[in-house]
């Protein structure tokens, strides 16, 4: 059982998940990015709530794009990666510069978020983006693994 998430219902539900969590989160997205800029509130809303989930104990997970000759990645990418990895949060990249252009969350495998969403002011606010709530056990299981093991042969960034 799930829900679809079109255009900007994604950060309402993408919050939630975040918030709710009390163990891990594990995020991949192809573009991350923080911005100051009025349309860019949205997308902070989503680096505090990480902030304070990790302050709480939580154990959260960056898989992101990135590639050593800085071919092919969000300009954003290292800034918001860099921001992250200073706050404890782990972050890696797959490794032989293989592109990571999986965009979900994962809320203590227990539920979690699949789809086109990055975590960027476009992406929330003008493109016209699809994603998936995944609630079913077995689905968000299967999930988590393909994580874990993305996660376990990836490069710290």
């Amino acid at each position: 059982m799930g829900m679809l998430i079109v255009d900007n219902q994604f950060i309402a539900y993408a919050l939630a998940l975040v918030k709710q969590s009390k163990i891990e989160i594990s995020i991949t997205t192809f573009k991350i990015e923080r911005s100051d800029k009025p349309r860019g509130k949205i997308i902070e809303q989503f680096f505090t709530a990480l902030l304070e989930k990790a302050a709480e104990g939580v154990k959260i997970k960056l898989l992101f794009n990135w590639h050593d000759d800085k071919k092919s990645i969000a300009r954003t990418n290292q800034p918001a990666g860099n921001f992250l990895k200073a706050r404890s949060i782990e972050v890696r990249h797959l490794k032989n510069n293989r592109c990571c252009h999986a965009k979900t969350i994962i809320s203590d495998g227990c539920k979690a978020i699949i789809g086109s969403h990055n975590l960027s002011c476009r992406s929330l606010s003008n493109n016209f983006e699809i994603s998936y709530l995944i609630s079913d056990p077995v689905e968000v299981a299967s999930l988590q693994s393909v994580f874990a093991h993305s996660w376990q042969d990836a490069q710290k960034f």
